[in-house]
């Protein structure tokens, strides 16, 4: 047998291989078709249909949070399971993932999930699977997304084979503009292979990003990524060198996989394929790449060679080193066929399928709305009764005391939205965060405050510290379970402030906590006391308008302008977008005590950023923009975390202020 022979038989092994068998959920590793367990990691491998066919599952019928009827299993992973779910109130299909048992108390995958539901509850591009709620339910956590009716790009090659690269082309484009978003907001997805992109519809094919569960985000405390150093998580076909030596990965570390998962879909085949999965990690260490065109049973376009080669050059300074850069690549590749219009329309166009059996986030914010209504009408009825009742119990007990009462104290327990505090305008309270709940729940103390304004007026609150409690503030609307903020600038020992939050009439509940860290014993302090006070404020021209930490909420922002504005909060950010147009304009920042600002410009239309830190903390920072473009161009403001410095200072304020630039003097 010649040496070329050998290589196609070698090829048309792996092809075979790849393609006849079933890839393990939790490492990615190929298995026999028949095979009940992954060779790699020992995980279970029966299919959804073996599922339902097998042992009746116990959570079917059952309803999550008087909410979500389950109706099917879709399919399990290595740290939940998917369930198909009816909205009992909206009447429509939602997908919920799921941790129970032993999982949902282990201390690492609770992490994991959380960081999942974090990373994607930031995101909003179309192309990324839509997340609609998140809890804990009689034992069960969960997380509640949109339901995606259609294939993920693995079983599509799986069924189909290589796929021409055209089609590919075209779904990875709108994979690139999902992850863009993710890496301009700092979010590393770390997992992407081809069972992480579902594809819905047929014909004109809109790919959906999922599953943002190994997500690189950092935590709370300060810098600290919550994957362990040195661990390796993920799926070997598709993870970078750098991810699999435990180094720190970034952006290109997706770039990577990207370029791993368009060698799958064109050839059929992984880039590396071995007997174990270590064996396949080694080889991403130090196998040179067999280009895509030797292994693919169709001829390719040359420029799929160059792509993949880029792409996944073991060195990341060797990588495009944006996504942006890949998806133009991808994009110019098209245009040769002249199909680039297809993929090259703004994001804002792309809609997923106007089924209305499937829940929308437009179907869930109007039910929200609906629920807020009815919550509003019952306190009123309610209020309505008990005033008259304890008004004159009121009367009756101050003619006694002969003086009014004044709540100086918390009253316990208060820990529960009935429960909660009275707490009138500038009046300061005294509380403690003592004896704990539970090994997982801490003392939290509720008030109950109102703006009687008629207006919408700017909340204040202030909090005093404890020694030795990390404080967070929450802000929730009378009626609704989720705060509609949380409040946490500083580390135990720093009080917290609230400096302009906006709110309307109505009722609302401010929370005093101990900053929740899943696995650790809430912290119990029944000697030291916090004080807590509030006050409305007038809005005011020439500040920032809270909410505007996304995009769609950002403030306008003049060519001549200055704005000031709070980070008042952790993981507070102010975005503002030009209202005009200009050449260009320099925008400063001016610094904040103890805090270190970062500055990012981002545009819109390219869906790319870049960050401005040249300063530390207490120093401001600048950046240049070129073409200011209307609703297109825009910068924001934001804190960076580290240890020793603060999330953020509601007592200082930031100035923001834009120049333009200079015209540049003709030549003679």
């Amino acid at each position: 047998m010649s040496e070329g022979e050998a290589g196609v038989a070698t090829h048309a092994d792996e092809h075979a291989a790849t393609l006849d068998s079933e890839p393990c959920g939790a490492c990615g590793r190929a298995n026999p078709i028949d095979a009940r367990f992954c060779g790699g990691c020992g995980q279970p491998l029966r299919s959804v249909e073996q599922e339902l066919a097998g042992a009746a599952d116990p959570l079917i019928g059952r309803v999550i949070a008087d909410r979500y009827r389950i109706l099917a299993l879709l399919g399990r992973g290595g740290m939940g399971v998917v369930y198909k779910v009816e909205h009992v109130h909206i009447g429509k299909l939602m997908a919920v993932k799921l941790l129970h048992g032993e999982l949902a108390r282990d201390r690492n995958t609770l992490k994991r999930f959380e960081r999942e539901v974090e990373a994607v509850s930031r995101l909003s591009h179309p192309n990324t699977v839509q997340v609609f709620d998140f809890g804990r339910s009689e034992g069960l956590v969960y997380l509640v997304m949109e339901y995606l009716d259609g294939k993920d790009l693995g079983q599509l090659i799986r069924e189909e084979g290589p796929l021409p690269f055209a089609r590919v082309a075209r779904i990875l484009a709108q994979v690139c503009a999902s992850v863009a978003e993710a890496h301009a907001l700092g979010i590393v997805h770390r997992d992407l292979k081809p069972e992480n992109v579902m594809i819905l519809g047929a014909g004109r094919e809109i790919a959906k990003v999922l599953d943002f569960g190994l997500a690189k985000l950092r935590d709370q405390s300060g810098g600290v990524t919550v994957t362990r150093a040195g661990a390796i998580i993920g799926t070997p076909y598709y993870m970078s060198p750098e991810q699999i030596r435990g180094e720190e990965v970034d952006a290109r570390g997706d770039i990577y996989a990207i370029g791993a998962v368009l060698y799958k879909a064109c050839t059929g085949v992984a880039p590396f394929v071995a007997n174990t999965p270590m064996g396949v990690l080694t080889k991403h260490l130090t196998e040179e790449l067999v280009l895509p065109s030797r292994r693919s049973e169709v001829p390719l376009p040359p420029q799929v060679d160059a792509i993949v080669d880029r792409a996944m050059r073991k060195d990341p300074a060797e990588r495009y080193q944006s996504v942006e850069e890949l998806r133009e690549a991808l994009l110019q590749c098209l245009s040769f066929d002249g199909e680039v219009s297809e993929v090259s329309l703004p994001s804002g166009v792309i809609t997923a399928r106007a089924d209305e059996a499937f829940a929308t986030r437009r179907d869930v914010d109007a039910y929200e709305r609906r629920l807020r209504r009815r919550g509003i009408l019952g306190y009123v009825l309610l209020a309505v009764i008990v005033l008259g009742l304890g008004l004159g119990g009121f009367r009756l007990w101050e003619a006694y005391q002969g003086k009014p009462a004044v709540l100086t104290a918390e009253v316990e327990p208060n820990d529960e939205p009935d429960q909660a505090n009275p707490l009138p305008m500038g009046v300061p309270l005294e509380g403690y965060l003592g004896q704990r709940r539970s090994a997982e729940l801490g003392d939290a103390d509720l008030y109950r405050i109102r703006n009687e304004s008629g207006s919408r007026k700017l909340l204040q609150v202030e909090v005093g510290p404890l020694p030795n409690i990390d404080l967070v503030v929450d802000v929730i609307r009378v009626g609704q379970h989720n705060p509609l903020l949380s409040a946490d600038s500083g580390p135990a020992g720093v009080g917290e402030r609230i400096p302009n939050f906006p709110i309307n009439e109505g009722d609302y509940l401010l929370r005093v906590r101990e900053r929740w860290i899943v696995g650790e014993l809430p912290t119990e302090n029944v000697s030291d006391r916090y004080t807590i006070v509030w006050n409305l404020a007038d809005l005011e021209e020439g500040w920032e308008s809270e909410v505007n930490d996304s995009l769609e909420l950002a403030d306008e922002l003049g060519a001549d302008d200055r704005v000031r504005g709070y980070v008042g909060w952790g993981g507070d950010v102010d975005l503002y977008c030009f209202a005009e147009a200009a050449p260009a304009v320099t925008v400063e920042v001016t610094g904040v005590s103890e805090v270190d600002l970062a500055l990012r410009e981002v545009d819109r239309d390219r869906a790319a950023s870049r960050k401005a830190n040249a300063g530390g903390a207490g120093e401001g920072e600048s950046v240049q923009i070129e073409d200011v473009r209307p609703g297109r161009s825009c910068v924001e403001v934001a804190a960076i975390e580290a240890a020793g410095v603060r999330r953020a200072n509601g007592e200082v304020p930031y100035e923001l202020r834009v120049r333009r630039a200079p015209s540049p003097v003709e030549a003679p």
